[in-house]
């Protein structure tokens, strides 16, 4: 039974990090000290802490860029593919010359990259060696609300959860973490993440690049604090509720690694992995390159452009042409500044780092090397889906200025029990809303038929952007504000970035059931947002 969830007070107007830093009787001072004093509001010593908007010096690019290993999994007796993952904490050099502790599965940090055939039963095994609850999630993956790995899916200390689904739908990079309500940000902050591989053979056929770290490489791409000794820092200050950005960019787990590439058409699978933090991905010198994928498949054909901008969560494969590039280097960079700050009506929303342009990874080209790959002239072709149900409208709204002592209380309540005692921030609080409600586990807040084709329609009424993905399924964007959406959007998608006053309308089939105990999630991906309220529940059946 459908219970009436929170609503939103309709008179409170919507907050900026301006205005949080403006209002609020003795709430405001706290909320404006730097992150490096010597104690933050929750009482964690700070002292050594660069704050999220101060640059440190411009880091010196070196060692190897580390390739997740694939997994492939091992057949059962009875013919089922089985993978067994264990989230464990470890200890990581993520930057030079700093140890931290961070959380992984199957070693220290992140995950390994699952090779899944598709048409192929599979048995994954998830063990908990961490000392509190969590669950893994299967990002982009059409499996029952049952095998979804969503908040109902709780994975106890010392306790394995076992998946069992066969996956049936075109080649994609997904990929899995977490997904405990108001902890999801804090969970995937302190490292569990990897990529999901879906496989049919498509990349093959087409000639595109696909020999594993060689000509087809993954870049898993995060921002975080880290104070002096290496530990790791999660919002220190109760803005971050808006959205926790840090100021080191992790490629694979690396601060400022290297890759070394043949001179060839080189694939790179690109996951924006952050927590809420946006990317406007560029080749250095202006150099172009070609989008092939975005996050559920491949395009029907490839397109070339010079900028690329992808919101938390999102995923996109590219072709670099590297033919007449032997001996020479580029940088995988971020151009911020031309798109990030005009995505808020209020500069505070935007740090440093997205009013900037920096690099995130150093490429080295060296002599081609081995079968080249190609860029094929059509990619797949994608089916035109039709609706045969009414559609549904959602409406994002942002954090209120009546807010600001709640998230000030929370984040003076936090547990401490993240990787190293990290702070687990700022959750279950009712901040961000959807359709004026807040996230409740005990409400269905959408009920849709098994096998139906929907239209959905999301309008951002929040001062800053957002993103929004839908659990169990993929989707077509129609358009944005009336337009047909960018062509390398024209392919299938599971989430996607949401401007302000922007009204998106998309359609997706259901073919999975999702009962009223394991609902799917609809949510925005900026993680602080969905721990506080932005998220609903919808079942198929």
């Amino acid at each position: 039974m459908t219970k009436p969830a929170s609503a939103e007070p309709s008179s409170a107007s919507h907050m900026s990090r301006r205005q949080f830093l403006t209002y609020g009787a003795g709430t405001a001072a706290l909320l404006a000290l730097p992150s490096a004093v010597a104690m933050n509001m929750s009482g964690m010593n700070m002292a050594g802490v660069h704050g999220k908007s101060s640059p440190l010096p411009k880091p010196m690019f070196s060692g190897a860029l580390p390739i997740p290993p694939v997994y492939m999994g091992v057949m059962g007796r009875d013919k089922v593919r089985e993978f067994h993952l264990h989230m464990a904490d470890g200890h990581s050099v993520l930057s030079d010359g700093l140890k931290t502790a961070t959380w992984g599965y199957n070693g220290a940090v992140l995950g390994p990259a699952l090779r899944i055939p598709r048409g192929q039963p599979l048995r994954l095994y998830v063990h908990n060696h961490l000392d509190q609850s969590t669950t893994t999630h299967w990002h982009g993956a059409h499996v029952p609300g049952t095998m979804d790995g969503g908040p109902q899916s709780l994975i106890l200390p010392g306790k394995t959860w076992t998946y069992g689904y066969t996956i049936d739908q075109p080649e994609a990079t997904l990929w899995y973490h977490p997904h405990p309500a108001g902890r999801t940000g804090p969970h995937v902050y302190g490292g569990l993440s990897g990529l999901y591989l879906v496989e049919d053979g498509t990349d093959r056929r087409l000639g595109l690049p696909h020999r594993w770290g060689i000509d087809d490489i993954p870049v898993i791409v995060q921002d975080r604090l880290l104070d002096a000794q290496g530990k790791l820092v999660y919002m220190p200050q109760a803005m971050d509720v808006m959205g926790m950005k840090g100021n080191r960019f992790l490629i694979n787990g690396r601060e400022s690694p290297v890759l070394h590439v043949p001179a060839q058409w080189v694939r790179l699978r690109l996951l924006n992995a952050s927590n809420a933090r946006l990317y406007n991905f560029a080749l250095s010198g202006d150099r172009a390159f070609y989008v092939i994928a975005s996050d559920a498949g491949y395009l029907d054909a490839p397109v070339k452009v010079q900028r690329l901008l992808l919101a938390p969560a999102e995923r996109a494969e590219i072709l670099l042409d590297l033919r007449s590039l032997a001996g020479n280097t580029l940088a995988l960079r971020s151009d911020s500044a031309a798109v990030v700050p005009g995505l808020s009506l209020h500069p505070m929303d935007s740090d440093h780092f997205d009013r900037s342009n920096f690099d995130l990874l150093e490429i080295h080209v060296g002599s081609a090397t081995g079968p080249a790959g190609r860029l094929p002239d059509h990619l797949v072709s994608i089916p035109t889906l039709q609706t045969d149900a009414p559609s549904r409208r959602f409406e994002l709204r942002g954090m209120t200025m009546d807010k600001i002592s709640l998230a000030q209380r929370a984040l003076e309540n936090a547990l401490h029990n993240g990787p190293a005692q990290m702070s687990m921030g700022i959750g279950r609080q009712p901040l961000f809303s959807i359709n004026n409600q807040y996230m409740n586990m005990q409400v269905i807040n959408q009920r849709l038929r098994l096998g139906s084709t929907e239209i959905w329609e999301v309008y951002n009424d929040a001062e800053m952007a957002h993103t929004f993905h839908v659990h169990g399924t993929s989707f077509q964007i129609l358009s944005r504000n009336g337009k047909a959406p960018p062509a390398y959007e024209n392919g299938w998608k599971d989430t996607l970035l949401i401007r302000r006053a922007e009204t998106i309308r998309f359609i997706a089939h259901y073919g999975q059931p999702a009962p009223d105990d394991f609902p799917y999630m609809y949510h925005c991906h900026m993680l602080e947002h969905e721990d506080n309220g932005m998220m609903g529940q919808f079942t198929v059946s």
